[in-house]
């Protein structure tokens, strides 16, 4: 934007170097051995202004072992690094609680371990015009554009919305349509959602099971819905009602039931069902963003055990592709432990959802498993 450009340019200028003939000790008072200040630059990116990263240059004789810069009477002393003979530089952001005045002086000081000498100089012309009022109105032109910038991007914004005509669009319901499942104390009821016009208002999103609404409990994001939480034995259905920010409304509903899953008194499956448990992560959960995801699990002993990971993502402004990654068949050992491991890709993308199926088979038994992970 043309204001950020003038801004820019307005910088650059406070970069140019402190004049290095202002006051010095005289030269009666140092020996010949003594060191001395030569000259002395400072650059800024943003003036004083609280965040602008001061960039100090102090040129003495060669022998100086050390030097610092004391900035005006703000208590701000910069302390340098040598980077060759004679040469020490430094930089210092600024704090919102400092003080610092250009109208006064700076101090430089280099030291040769036995003896201290100092050397005053001015800020930039540049710096001192700021103090005095210079380029306040230029600053203010460009706070006026910059509002009038941001108000035609909300007229745009809203003009955009106005145009939208295309609902949004809900997915993946999950438990499927007409699905059953085994109540293991938590249930989850989730769906993706998308909009490619103004944008889901996750404000908007309401969701009942059985009649209840649980949207206070239910974790709404641009392109997914989750519910995690108690459900008894019985069928549900699950009502979701999401709109966009242009008013457009889309609702759907589906039915599932709650199988209860008796227990015996250590716990395991009766005999005739088969288990299928992950035992390595809990669902929702994040994993490292550049880390191999290593999944183990526990089903009936040598059961067949069918993988399958899809992953959704927002890349390139399109929102939620989705890719396979892993579709592959392996065995549970002689106890039904199982793991795999999805590699991460070249270019892991941060808060990537994985959605993982798992299908175990024995016989003529099926079970399945579903779970979410997000890349961290």
């Amino acid at each position: 934007m043309k204001a950020r450009l003038r801004s820019t340019v307005a910088a650059m200028l406070l970069l140019a170097p402190v004049a290095a003939t202002l006051v010095a000790q005289p030269a009666a008072a140092q020996q010949q051995a003594a060191p001395a200040v030569t000259s002395m630059a400072l650059n800024a990116d943003a003036g004083l202004s609280p965040g602008s990263t001061l960039r100090l240059q102090v040129q003495a004789t060669p022998y100086a072992r050390s030097a610092s810069v004391a900035l005006g009477d703000s208590g701000v002393v910069v302390q340098l690094q040598p980077q060759g003979p004679g040469t020490f530089t430094g930089a210092y952001v600024v704090r919102r609680a400092d003080r610092i005045d250009p109208l006064q002086l700076m101090t430089a000081r280099v030291s040769d371990g036995q003896r201290t000498i100092s050397r005053s100089f001015s800020f930039p012309p540049a710096f001192q015009a700021l103090a005095m009022g210079g380029q306040a109105s230029g600053s203010r032109a460009d706070d006026r554009q910059d509002r009038r910038e941001e108000r035609q991007q909300r007229r745009e914004e809203r003009r955009e919305a106005r145009n939208d005509r295309s609902a949004p669009q809900i997915t993946g319901m999950a438990p499927a349509h007409g699905e059953r499942i085994g109540e293991r104390g938590r249930a989850e009821v989730s769906a993706k959602l998308a909009d490619e016009g103004s944008g889901i208002d996750k404000a908007s999103v309401r969701l009942r099971l059985g009649g209840r609404d649980v949207t206070a409990n239910t974790r709404v994001t641009d392109d997914e819905v989750s519910f995690r939480g108690d459900l008894d034995p019985g069928r549900y259905t699950a009502e979701l009602t999401v709109r966009d920010h242009a008013g457009n409304m889309t609702s759907k509903s589906w039915t599932f039931d709650i199988v209860e899953r008796q227990r015996d008194r250590v716990g395991a499956a009766p005999a005739g069902e088969l288990p299928l448990h992950v035992t390595s992560h809990d669902n929702n959960a994040r994993i490292d963003a550049g880390a191999a995801m290593v999944i183990q699990g526990r089903t009936a002993p040598h059961a067949t055990v069918r993988v399958q990971v899809e992953t959704v993502a927002n890349v390139a402004g399109l929102l939620g592709l989705t890719q396979q990654v892993m579709d592959q068949t392996l065995q549970a050992d002689a106890s039904g432990n199982f793991n795999f491991a999805v590699a991460p890709g070249p270019f892991p993308i941060a808060g990537a959802r994985y959605d993982v199926r798992l299908t175990s088979t024995r016989g003529s038994q099926t079970a399945q498993e579903r779970l979410t992970l997000y890349r961290g």
